[in-house]
């Protein structure tokens, strides 16, 4: 006999905190990454001119967008229907995540000269160093209330 299961209901795997929270939390860290990153950006471009200032942007987008691509597989109303259906939108979104990162790495490294890899990996670095302090921001809220 086939287990039935049941559907996952409203929930975001962001977490696991309920869908409302969730998305709003998922929200709050992509654009605490981008403003993250953009601060990189505009410190390059003052200190050092454009081409580190691009060359920043091109690291907070490496950044930003293949976690964009997970958080809209793993929260799609139709990943909810049941775990299978979830299951599938994690390594859909997982693997997404990975090849459109590979690509933007790729594109990076052969577009951009001159290259200014310490300004492509400080904007990187810059978003990837947001989301815990915007969880810690987020958990001491919830905590709070």
């Amino acid at each position: 006999m086939q287990e039935r299961h049941r559907p996952v209901g409203p929930v975001s795997v962001a977490f696991l905190l309920p869908a409302p929270d969730g998305m709003n939390t998922v929200g709050k860290l992509l654009c605490a990454q981008s403003l993250a990153g953009l601060l990189v950006v505009g410190i390059a471009g003052l200190w050092r001119g454009s081409g580190p200032a691009v060359a920043a942007l091109a690291g907070t987008l490496i950044g930003v967008v293949p976690h964009a691509f997970l958080a809209a597989r793993v929260l799609a109303p139709r990943a909810a229907r049941d775990a299978r259906s979830l299951l599938r939108a994690g390594w859909v979104g997982a693997l997404g995540q990975l090849a459109i990162s590979a690509v933007l790495f790729a594109a990076a490294f052969t577009v951009l000269r001159p290259l200014y890899a310490g300004w492509l990996f400080a904007g990187l670095i810059a978003g990837q160093v947001a989301w815990p302090l915007v969880l810690a921001v987020t958990g001491r809220a919830d905590r709070q209330s």
